[in-house]
This record gives C-alpha cells, structure tokens and sequence, in this order.
C-alpha cells in the first residue's frame, strides 16, 4: 500500500520538507518523531520507502510524481483522484510499506489516498 500527500506553497526548500518529514535526534542518538509521523501515525519508519518531490510551481500529481516507485501500478489512479479533488501541488509525499499510517487522513497535507501497487514490476 502507498499513501499519498500533496500540498501546495508549504515548503520553502527541501530542507523544510525534509524537516517536516523526518525524525530528528537528540545528542543521544534517540530519536524524536517528526510533525509527519505525529500526524499520521507513521510507525514501522523505513526511510528508504518515503518519496518525496518538490518543484518550483504547482503541476499535476502525474507531472509531480514522474518516475516514482511502482508508478506504473498505482500512479494512474492517485492522478485521476488528485484530478477530480482539483489538486494542483508543488510538494507530493508517498509512503511505501513497511512504513504504516494509523491515520493518515490527520495529515496537514491533502491525503490524496491509498493505493495497491505491484513491487514485481
């Protein structure tokens, strides 16, 4: 399953995004959850399974997400949503498994939805 987040005019550079996604430490080596995972719920965090893009001015989800992960199995689907919700988004986030949502929907970006995908190909 893979969630999908879109915004727009939220993120000023990669960094911020970045900060917004992942978790912080403290001196210790502890981690702290980032504002992502305690709006969602993300637990099982495997940072290799969150996409993420940002472009300098709002596009389709299709555009946005060009050359995503298993984009062939899924992609079509989250693009016609996104269409019908009117999303334009300079920013879309996407979450793979392992990493799982208690709530996704309490995101403070737009939660497009969940989608199946096919990791074979």
């Amino acid at each position: 399953m893979v969630h999908v987040f879109a915004c727009s005019g939220r993120f000023a550079s990669w960094e911020a995004l970045q900060a917004y996604l992942a978790p912080a430490y403290t001196d210790d080596g502890d981690a702290v959850p980032s504002p992502f995972f305690m709006e969602t719920g993300l637990t099982q965090y495997e940072p290799a399974c969150i996409e993420s893009a940002l472009l300098a001015v709002p596009a389709p989800l299709a555009e946005l997400l060009d050359g995503v992960s298993y984009a062939g199995s899924w992609l079509t689907q989250a693009s016609a949503d996104a269409d019908a919700q009117g999303v334009l988004a300079d920013t879309a986030v996407c979450v793979f498994a392992p990493n799982r949502l208690a709530h996704p929907q309490r995101s403070t970006l737009h939660y497009v939805g969940s989608y199946r995908y096919d990791a074979a190909g």
